[in-house]
């Protein structure tokens, strides 16, 4: 073998082994690489899966898009946060709202496609979700670019702010809402510091005004408003700050001479600033002055109209007390058939101008407010025969028939104000027997309803009367009305009577109703509230009052109770016509002319009644009754103070001197005998 063939088999030799050592490190690395592929495949993987664990779980989801918009991968949570599927293919503009923050997506599109930024600025979207339900998204945007630098797409971290979107919409509505509503008001708004200076104002047309609140900023309350007035502001400021609460204060600002009336409320805002609201109220001052004149103008007007009505009052009721009570009396004695006529049409136009000018004065007495209630216990049939028996002359002459029925279930004693039931029942009555030329007037008594103390009854007046024209009967309780001028003129009377009714029922709590036809008749009834009376009341006040007047009539009450009594009166026909009613009851009293004989009379004698008028010479009933109480008797006498003065204030003001009781001319013979009874049941309380 030759040394070249030797040669060529080692240097053969020699590159196969080589050759092998290079195969084994190729196939060495080869392993190690696909190792690391594998390796890294299997991170992969894990990243993937550990990135859609983390969506799964965020409220954020990821998503691709290319550069016609075309969204190409989504990841899995999309379905939870959207709805979407993950397999779904979708334009972005597919899910667009029509919201004007979408106006510019497309050229932002483009733009990523363009001009290539590693980090993009958040941009807002509204889309509509699986659901069609806008959904706002916050959008962070990551451009791909491949190996020649140019974006191939667009991966974005979508976050879902639709609930914050909302609430900040709703915080904007509100505070448009608010800026419409300080827009609106009219006041000055001016912010201040715990220094009291000024740092912010909100007003309207400044350049109108007299001041430029833009000059009050970086003052002081001081700098601005002269004292008194700065002091007050500023203490009313601190104030506010210390306690919290609003503090509000009236004052006068100006130029001197046209100073203007503000109302200013200091409202806390935080521990540095309150809220000065400055509302000009010169309108309302000015308005509210002018109110206090009239007021007082009116009041004024109305006194005097009450002073007057009580002096007509007085000066038409002292002649009509000797009128009556001198008819009264000469009607029982032997009179003339002719005569006995006479009398009798004197007392009947006596009571009715006497009911005339009690409506004029109760209408009086309602107009200011002072009509009184006086709660009483009393029989209810006595007042009803007692208010029929008022007319009983009236309805024979027309040959009218009367008639009354009371339900046996109608308590026969009850507690409320007789006087203002008796006034109801009078005025109606009285229209039912005017209005009547033949047939019937009647009453009826039911009981409405009852608990154990107190019931409702109700009152039905029937009458076969003219009637009412249907389209009158709203009008009929309206003061100064009656049904038509000519019922005026025929009837008489002053259109006082039911508005009058009206106002009593009311103040007995009940209800008054009508029903009429012309040409048929009326029907009135009227519902009062009342207290049933107790046997405690039964004995002590009402059934023995009662009893007496019923069964004790015909006897002279001197024989019962034996009053020393005084009477005192400076008219001669009415002291005439007392003294006489006090010889019919068995009484002789003494007399006195003026308040002075009344003191030397109590001096020399005990008397246990003075009959005291309250308008006399030299001295009068006031004077009288208040020296009398200071004289500290050992027995005082009971004093009943008598006057044609019938208002509320006139009683009151006769008790606030001392007067135990109270009588208003022209005195009636059974309510003056009343009053002695009841005097004498106190002077002699064991006689039966």
């Amino acid at each position: 073998m030759s040394f070249l063939v030797y040669f060529l088999l080692v240097g053969l030799l020699v590159g196969l082994v080589i050759n092998s050592i290079y195969l084994f490190r190729y196939r060495a690395k080869s392993q190690e690489l696909e190792k690391k592929l594998i390796d890294v495949r299997s991170r992969k993987k894990s990243i993937k899966d550990t990135f859609e664990l983390l969506m799964d779980h965020s409220a954020d989801f990821v998503f691709t898009y290319d550069v016609n918009g075309m969204i190409t991968y989504v990841s899995s949570n999309v379905e939870r946060v959207l709805g979407f599927e993950k397999g779904d293919n979708i334009h972005i503009s597919e899910i667009l709202t029509a919201n004007v923050i979408n106006d510019k997506i497309s050229s932002l599109i483009s733009d990523r496609f363009t001009n290539d930024k590693s980090l993009r600025t958040p941009v807002f979207i509204e889309i509509f979700d699986a659901s069609k339900e806008p959904q706002m998204l916050e959008i962070f945007e990551f451009p791909f670019s491949n190996s020649d630098a140019k974006v191939e797409y667009v991966t974005c971290v979508a976050k879902n702010v639709t609930t914050m979107y909302k609430v900040e919409l709703e915080l904007k509505e509100s505070e448009r809402q608010q800026a419409m509503i300080l827009d609106a008001i009219p006041d000055a708004m001016f912010t201040l510091d715990r220094n009291c200076i000024y740092i912010d104002y909100q007003i309207h047309n400044e350049d109108k005004l007299w001041y430029r609140p833009s000059d009050f900023l970086g003052k002081k309350v001081s700098d601005i408003i002269p004292e008194p007035l700065a002091s007050t502001i500023k203490t009313a400021i601190l104030d506010t700050f210390e306690s919290g609460e609003v503090q509000t204060l009236e004052y006068e600002f100006g130029k001197p001479g046209s100073q203007e009336n503000f109302e200013g409320r200091i409202i806390k805002l935080d521990e540095q600033r309150v809220l000065i609201i400055s509302r000009d109220i010169t309108a309302k001052t000015n308005l509210e002055i002018e109110l206090r004149k009239a007021k007082d103008a009116a009041e004024s007007a109305a006194k005097t109209k009450s002073d007057f009505l009580a002096t007509m009052s007085h000066e038409i009721r002292t002649p009509m007390n000797g009128v009556i009570g001198m008819t009264s009396l000469l009607a029982e004695t032997a009179l003339s058939k002719d005569q006995k006529d006479y009398v009798d049409t004197i007392q009947a136009s006596g009571d009715t101008l006497l009911r005339i000018i009690n409506d004029i004065l109760d209408y009086s007495k309602i107009e200011s407010g002072k009509l009184s209630f006086e709660e009483n216990v009393f029989s209810l049939e006595k007042v009803i025969q007692d208010s029929f028996g008022l007319f009983s002359f009236e309805a024979s002459k027309k040959d009218l028939f009367l008639n009354t029925e009371i339900n046996d279930d109608v308590p026969a004693f009850i507690k409320t104000d007789r006087g203002r039931l008796r006034q109801i029942l009078l005025n109606l009555l009285s229209n039912a027997v005017k209005f009547t030329e033949r047939g019937s007037v009647s009453l009826k008594v039911e009981l409405e309803s009852q608990t154990t103390k107190r019931a409702i009854i109700r009152f039905i007046i029937k009458d076969t009367g003219i009637g009412i024209p249907q389209n009158e009967l709203k009008e009929l309780f309206q003061e100064f009305t009656q049904v038509d001028s000519s019922h005026s003129r025929r009837f008489g009377g002053t259109g006082l009577g039911l508005a009058i009714v009206k106002r009593l029922v009311a103040l007995l709590k009940g209800e008054v109703l009508v029903k009429s036809e012309a040409g048929i008749g009326s029907e009135f009834s009227f519902t009062i509230r009342v207290k049933l009376a107790s046997h405690k009341n039964l004995v002590g006040e009402g059934l023995a009052q009662d009893v007496l007047l019923n069964d004790k009539s015909d006897q002279l009450i001197s024989n019962e109770f034996p009053l020393k009594i005084l009477l005192a009166e400076d008219n001669v026909i009415n002291r005439r016509l007392t003294k006489i009613f006090l010889e019919r009851l068995g009484f002789s009293p003494d007399v006195a002319l003026d308040g002075l004989e009344v003191i030397d009379l109590v001096k020399k004698k005990n008397y246990d009644l003075i009959l005291l008028d309250i308008s006399m010479p030299k001295m009068d009933g006031y004077q009288a009754a208040d020296f009398i109480r200071e004289m500290d008797l050992k027995h005082a006498p009971y004093i009943i103070g008598f006057s044609a003065n019938a208002f509320q204030e006139d009683i009151d003001r006769a008790l606030s001197h001392g007067m135990d009781d109270y009588l208003t001319k022209p005195l009636r013979f059974e309510a003056l005998r009343d009053k002695l009874i009841t005097a004498g049941q106190r002077r002699f309380p064991f006689v039966s």
